[in-house]
């Protein structure tokens, strides 16, 4: 006798379920709600109006080696010098904050939040503005997109600037110990010979054909708070 086989049911993620420091540390401009890209998830909305070049982070969750990792949905890889490659795996709610429950966009088009690797962290920058109502979605472009291209840069020009701004520079001078003078002198994020920080993206970014069924869903009915 033939059986139809089906795939394992997705759990469905659930306001209930959404841990009490989580909710504590959403900014005033989002909310959660049902995601509209993806019915089984949580995703993050905009109750008041958000401005292009805001950014939010950093990225919170458990640091481990990718063989320690169980499940790619809620995490981001970064480099690390002394470690080499880690993620950030938020997939256990309670070990993430909200940035675990943005989406993927489901194209270029639709995403209005892009990934920045700061300091070994990562944080999501707005690429345009954000009206109320509208589900912050996230997509990887690596620096093919001229305008994230120019905005990656001027965020490490900023870097630069703060490293090599006087403030910076007796901030570090004061905390200097007479005993680091006998230490091995270390190299700056940006000196020669060490690995460049790279970012990448998990594997959860969906296939083209489950974007296309995904952003088929429309948005949830929310009355937004102005």
């Amino acid at each position: 006798m033939n059986q139809n086989t089906t795939e394992p049911a997705v759990a469905t993620e659930t306001l209930a379920e959404v841990p009490e420091h989580v909710l504590r540390g959403l900014p005033e401009e989002v909310r959660l709600f049902p995601s509209a890209v993806d019915k089984t998830r949580i995703g993050v909305w905009a109750t008041k109006p958000i401005l292009k070049g805001k950014k939010f982070g950093p990225f919170v969750g458990d640091k481990k080696k990718r063989s320690q990792v169980k499940n790619n949905v809620y995490m981001w890889e970064v480099y690390y010098p002394n470690l080499g490659w880690m993620c950030i795996d938020a997939t256990d709610p309670e070990k993430g904050n909200w940035l675990r429950y943005v989406n993927w966009a489901c194209s270029g088009e639709e995403q209005n939040l892009f990934p920045l690797e700061i300091n070994r962290a990562i944080y999501y920058k707005t690429l345009k503005p954000i009206a109320p109502g509208e589900e912050l979605l996230v997509w990887y472009n690596g620096e093919d997109n001229p305008e994230i291209a120019a905005a990656i840069e001027e965020e490490r020009a900023s870097a630069r600037s703060k490293r090599s701004s006087p403030k910076s520079r007796k901030a570090t001078a004061s905390a200097w110990h007479p005993d680091a003078l006998h230490q091995r002198p270390r190299t700056s994020p940006g000196s020669v010979g060490r690995p460049k920080p790279r970012l990448q993206p998990s594997s959860r970014d969906h296939s083209s054909k489950s974007r296309h069924s995904a952003c088929s869903l429309t948005a949830p009915e929310v009355t937004w708070n102005q």
